[in-house]
């Protein structure tokens, strides 16, 4: 397996990919990004967009794909 790599907004989600090409995330979903844009969420992670990983692997070369995530939460009331 490679390193977990960091992405998105606070480098809120981790991933690695191994060599069969499974893709594994990790959250801390203990932790928040503040209020969504709108306010009407709690953001727990975000890759602020579209984000261009590599999925491939050292024995098989460079892959890219695109992974766009929000992990998010209603206030409690």
């Amino acid at each position: 397996m490679k390193d977990w790599i960091t992405v998105g907004k606070k480098d809120s989600i981790q991933y690695e990919c191994d060599d069969n090409g499974i893709l594994t995330i990790q959250i801390d979903t203990t932790d928040d990004l503040g209020p969504s844009a709108s306010g009407k969420t709690i953001m727990l992670a975000s890759s602020g967009g579209n984000q261009k990983i590599n999925v491939g692997s050292p024995a098989n070369g460079d892959a890219w794909a695109y992974l766009g995530l929000n992990l998010y939460r209603y206030p409690e009331k």
